[in-house]
């Protein structure tokens, strides 16, 4: 089985159960069984019968339809990672017709889930499920990356589908390091109505204000329940550009 093949198979089956819940129901379901041979032997063959194949048979059933075999959750963001690295590796310098020879500093990668409708996606392939760790994971992302050249804070932006390995929405940008007003993480108001039917609003995100336009990314929320690596990610992309904003303006 492939790695995409594995993503999917992890969001799409139900909750795996630990070897030691395995375990216990082959146990149990051991018990019922010879409950109903012993019950059969001793002229009850309803009550036999009833063991065997409702007690014993769902517990087998229970067995064999256990997802086992399943990706953990840090085989999960060690592969959502490297599928990330590989669209920036060399995309958005095709877009924005520039070269890594251009940059004065090292690249700016923020990340965000997608969890409601987006133009463009397939909402069966919009899903989030949450691991053993009590965070969520997704199979759709905004991905937004920050280059900085010698005169340019360049941008590249993309809605990424996980499951299919596919991105749409692109769009490119260029600002002098003058027009940025502020970069922040903070608190904002939030319309988006989550596929669960949850209503967010008040959201984690990383903000680049700018005079006349405004770049916002979404990367957690209550209902939501991400990982801190998302915000940590934002807060590391905020300290660069403000430290670049410094040197430009000084």
């Amino acid at each position: 089985m492939n790695k995409r093949e594995q993503i999917k198979k992890w969001f799409t089956s139900k909750a795996q159960q630990s070897k030691s819940d395995i375990r216990m129901i082959a146990i149990a379901c051991g018990i019922f069984v010879l409950i109903g041979l012993w019950a059969i032997s001793a002229g009850n063959s309803f009550l036999g019968w009833a063991c065997i194949i409702f007690f014993g048979g769902g517990g087998l059933y229970a067995i064999l339809t256990n997802p086992t075999n399943l990706a953990s959750e840090s085989d999960l963001d060690k592969w959502l990672e490297e599928d990330i690295q590989a669209i920036i590796k060399d995309r958005p310098f095709n877009k924005l017709g520039i070269s890594k020879d251009d940059l004065v500093a090292e690249s700016m990668l923020v990340v965000g889930p997608i969890y409601w409708y987006v133009n463009g996606f397939d909402q069966n392939d919009i899903l989030a499920k949450e691991g053993k760790d009590g965070f969520n994971r997704f199979t759709a992302w905004t991905v937004q990356l920050f280059m900085f050249t010698e005169n340019y804070l360049c941008s590249y932006k993309c809605d990424y589908n996980w499951l299919k390995n596919t991105y749409i929405n692109e769009s490119t940008n260029e600002f002098f390091y003058k027009d940025v007003v502020s970069v922040k993480t903070d608190t904002v108001s939030s319309a988006h109505t989550l596929k669960d039917g949850q209503q967010m609003v008040h959201s984690e995100a990383f903000q680049l204000k700018l005079m006349g336009d405004e770049v916002t990314v979404i990367t957690n929320d209550a209902s939501l329940k991400t990982s801190s690596a998302m915000t940590s990610k934002a807060e590391k992309a905020v300290q660069s550009i403000r430290v670049m904003l410094r040197d430009k303006k000084s």
